[in-house]
């Protein structure tokens, strides 16, 4: 069993593809407040008492939309994405949970200007957000590298439908899908460590009008460009 934290876009797409070999449950924030440790616990201890109990836990649920919540709200962002993932990696250690940890590629050092295309980061390149929503997901992440069965996925997630509008044609990023990111992990679930997981790098615009109508919009001044190096990723899925 794989138990999934929140009810987003990405749990949703995990949900489908749970099958009677490997069953995949989310959790709603009504049924696992993750700012509450004592609800976690008492949570993940029922479905420790299952015959097929769970042996990976996929932490989704973050305070993300929209991004600038963690600009007006910080200790709302703390409470969530630091303190609610130290929460659910505790009770996965205690259980013996493999603990996968949805990331974000907003934790690396962007750039402003899309002509940066040649610099790839790499997983262990430096990090240096750009926003406050990159430093509680890299808080997150420090909780992450202290957990010995853990996993870090840095993900370039990009909402499909698209919320939006417009799309950027001047801001240059790896996006994917959460359709393709659920298949991504569990094809990768019993890795260690951090791994980029990213799309081909393209216009922001590219990417969304490749599922949708939408308008063009300047943005390089509103969100930087980056682009992930997905070599370990390729190697892991290819194997």
């Amino acid at each position: 069993m794989i138990l999934v934290s929140g009810n987003g876009s990405l749990a949703k797409e995990l949900v489908k593809l749970s099958t009677k070999s490997l069953s995949i449950v989310s959790l709603s924030k009504k049924e696992m407040d993750i700012t509450d440790e004592f609800k976690v616990s008492e949570v993940v201890k029922k479905y420790m008492m299952m015959p097929n109990y769970p042996k990976y836990f996929v932490h989704t649920a973050a305070l993300t939309k929209p991004m600038d919540v963690n600009d007006r709200n910080p200790i709302m962002s703390v409470d969530t994405n630091i303190v609610g993932t130290a929460n659910v990696a505790r009770v996965c250690d205690k259980y013996g949970i493999k603990f996968i940890y949805i990331s974000t590629d907003f934790v690396y050092k962007s750039y402003q200007n899309s002509s940066f295309y040649k610099t790839e980061v790499k997983e262990d390149d430096r990090v240096k957000p750009s926003n406050k929503y990159g430093w509680s997901k890299l808080g997150g992440e420090c909780v992450a590298q202290l957990i010995s069965n853990a996993l870090i996925l840095r993900c370039a997630l990009c909402d499909i439908p698209f919320r939006h509008a417009v799309a950027f044609d001047d801001v240059w990023r790896s996006s994917i899908t959460h359709k393709d990111v659920a298949g991504i992990i569990l094809k990768v679930k019993d890795e260690v460590g951090t791994i980029n997981v990213g799309g081909e790098y393209k216009s922001v615009y590219d990417f969304v009008s490749k599922h949708q109508s939408v308008k063009r919009a300047s943005g390089s001044n509103i969100t930087p460009s980056l682009n992930l190096n997905i070599d370990k990723l390729m190697d892991l899925i290819d194997e």
